[in-house]
């Protein structure tokens, strides 16, 4: 699917130097990270619950108060604004400083669908802690993805051992457990599917990577990128669908059977949406001065795809099979495929969260797309909602999200760890 991407460029550029260290998050933890905050709104991941006030200690919420408690635990003021859970982008691609670049935005946490194993053993130390010394995205991570000789994945620098027969299914997951995969990401498309995709595994080997994936208790996630392939997918016993499609609305075989098999999906619309329209940074990021977008963030939100657009139509399918999907109760996880063309970490994920409530999501389940259903779809049991032993990574909006979303692109105060992190960067 992603010939021309960034991704292709710059993971050459930047190979050597994965495991450099970034420019630390401008965020002062003399305050450290125990306080009682509100009064706030709170909505906690499901639902706009009553409690008014959350007590932190050392980073987790402690608890939830109707009123103020009666504490020694200092105040912090929250205007009767809203709080949130930190969002979890559910599809990124994490190198450099981009655990740094996503959190101003709100986003605390990021599933990493393909990266080098060593990057994600670094980032992964502090993750279930709420220590200082992690104050940047908390970092989930599929490492090496599972794909063919020559096929996606092994075009981006990073040498990535292949599947070439179903035999080798089991050697090479348990190759990615030992280097630290909290999942397994396989690459398939069916032969002779409408959208090509580079060599691919065999069926064969699909189901033989899917069932050493569930031999070693990790999810199997499929990247696919049309309809044949994900029915073959979901009929292989994968976990979750990594891609949409647009080739076509989905039918109500695979609608069924997802339903049936639990299969989640993370669209990631936005970067389709670059490829079949790329107008919905124009219309949501760029119009609006109050923004501060960085020059490398606006690097890649204006780098289109250099493919030819697709038939009209197809934006239309995108939109029309992810409202099917939420209707018939198919967990649907937003996910931006940052960094793109036409993506930036942080950034895109709130885009992505505006389209699917484009495509027919209520405000509630669009926001539980970030925050309650990702942390429920990845077993993250400590993150995705604000709740008594949940960690503090919290954002504090000034209106209402429920009654407009956009209100998502300009919190007042992040949190992570429960260290208040400096918005402006």
């Amino acid at each position: 699917m992603k010939k021309t991407l960034i991704f292709v460029v710059a993971i050459i550029v930047v190979a050597t130097t994965l495991l450099l260290l970034p420019t630390p998050t401008n965020v002062s933890t003399q305050e450290g990270n125990s306080f009682i905050l509100g009064p706030v709104q709170i909505f906690d991941g499901e639902n706009v619950i009553p409690a008014r006030y959350v007590e932190v200690r050392e980073g987790y919420v402690s608890a939830l108060h109707l009123e103020q408690p009666e504490s020694d635990l200092r105040l912090v003021d929250g205007n009767n604004n809203w709080l949130l859970p930190g969002l979890i982008d559910s599809h990124v691609h994490a190198w450099g400083d981009a655990l740094q670049q996503a959190l101003p935005r709100g986003v605390t946490s990021v599933i990493d669908m393909f990266g080098d194993p060593a990057f994600l053993q670094e980032h992964t130390k502090h993750r279930d802690t709420a220590s200082a010394e992690n104050l940047s995205a908390d970092i989930y991570g599929a490492g090496l993805l599972m794909t063919a000789p020559h096929g996606h994945g092994t075009q981006f620098g990073i040498a990535v051992s292949t599947l070439t027969s179903p035999e080798q299914a089991e050697a090479l997951v348990a190759e990615r457990v030992a280097e630290g995969s909290d999942f397994i990401k396989i690459v398939y498309t069916r032969e002779g599917a409408n959208y090509e995709h580079a060599p691919s595994i065999s069926l064969q080997g699909l189901r033989a990577s899917i069932a050493a994936a569930h031999q070693f208790d990790r999810l199997a996630v499929v990247h696919i990128s049309d309809h044949a392939s994900a029915q073959d997918a979901v009929e292989a016993g994968a976990d979750g669908l990594v891609h949409s499609f647009f080739d076509r609305v989905i039918s109500t075989e695979l609608l069924e059977m997802m339903v049936e098999n639990n299969v989640f999906v993370i669209p990631t619309m936005i970067v389709y949406e670059g490829m079949l329209r790329g107008e919905m940074n124009n219309e949501v990021l760029f119009n609006r001065e109050d923004l501060n977008i960085s020059r490398t963030a606006k690097a890649t939100l204006n780098r289109n795809f250099a493919s030819s657009r697709f038939p009209e139509n197809f934006y239309d399918n995108l939109l029309t099979t992810t409202k099917r999907m939420h209707a018939a109760g198919i967990p649907v996880l937003a996910g931006s495929d940052a960094p793109n063309p036409n993506t930036a970490h942080g950034w895109s994920l709130l885009v992505e969260l505006l389209l699917l409530k484009k495509a027919g999501l209520s405000p509630e389940a669009t926001l539980r797309a970030a925050t309650s259903v990702p942390a429920d779809a990845f077993s993250l049991a400590d993150r995705g909602r604000i709740a008594t032993g949940r960690k503090a990574d919290f954002i504090l909006l000034p209106q209402s999200p429920i009654e407009n979303l956009e209100t998502i692109l300009t919190p007042t105060v992040v949190w992570k760890n429960g260290y208040r992190i400096d918005i402006r960067t």
